[in-house]
């Protein structure tokens, strides 16, 4: 079982860097997590095989505007011969994403001859051959949902965007991999008291109160300083903490 980090920008890129996208390889399963700007060209650099599955977080554009190029390259270009993978995305999102389509095509087909198409439930799980997927909505700007992978070997959980939410930790408790987002430089300099996103601090105590062996964070602007992003971590977590980057892989076995 191995997780990869295809993409973990923020909403505006670091250099060199992709936004959100995470490749999750098990058995025959090969499934993306999230398909922001720049991950169809990072897929297409890794081509890891065909997709089977691609789940989207949320609608942000740094979370899933390549599922538009991703589909073109499955419709029109050299992975048309593949296997149509099966997106799932978050409830409401098949109307956004038909609307999305009809811009170029004039119709709300599109999406659906290159993939298929359906919406996860909230409180729901999808299962997958050893697969399990669970889902909690998140505290963010627009509707978002933190995701949980029970593979044969591994836990991993992915916050998404998300502010402090009671409801992520209990779904990520005990994951062996808590992949957190940490976008802010301090918990103040979220926009005008509202709260859609945590920072390193924040990630970190996630990972301590819901036991989580090893911690990844991601969504983070270099600006920041990633050395003080790791060590303001390492305050609150005492296990092993990264930093998002293109290429790096954690293997389960």
């Amino acid at each position: 079982m191995d997780f990869t980090v295809l993409g973990g920008s923020p909403a505006w890129p670091n250099p060199g860097q992709p936004a959100s996208g995470y490749l999750l390889e098990s058995g025959d399963r090969r499934v993306l997590i999230d398909c922001g700007s720049g991950i169809a060209g990072a897929l297409r650099a890794e081509d890891p095989g065909p997709l089977t599955d691609i789940f989207i977080s949320h609608f942000h554009a740094d979370h899933w505007f390549d599922l538009v190029p991703l589909h073109f390259l499955h419709l029109y270009g050299i992975w048309k011969t593949r296997p149509r993978p099966s997106v799932y995305l978050p409830p409401g999102g098949r109307e956004l994403v038909d609307r999305v389509a009809s811009v170029w095509n004039g119709t709300i087909e599109s999406f659906d001859r290159a993939f298929d198409v359906s919406e996860f439930e909230s409180d729901g799980a999808i299962e997958l051959d050893e697969l399990r997927f669970t889902f909690t909505p998140t505290t963010h700007y627009c509707p978002c949902h933190a995701i949980r992978i029970e593979g044969p070997e591994a836990s991993i959980a992915y916050t998404a965007d998300t502010a402090p939410d009671e409801r992520v930790t209990r779904l990520v408790h005990d994951a062996d991999l808590l992949v957190a987002e940490a976008a802010l430089p301090t918990a103040s300099a979220d926009n005008e008291g509202e709260r859609g996103h945590m920072a390193p601090d924040e990630a970190a105590a996630l990972a301590t109160r819901a036991g989580a062996a090893r911690l990844l964070l991601t969504h983070v602007p270099v600006e920041n300083d990633l050395g003080s992003v790791l060590a303001r971590a390492q305050t609150e977590f005492t296990g092993p903490v990264e930093v998002a980057r293109p290429g790096l892989r954690y293997r389960f076995t």
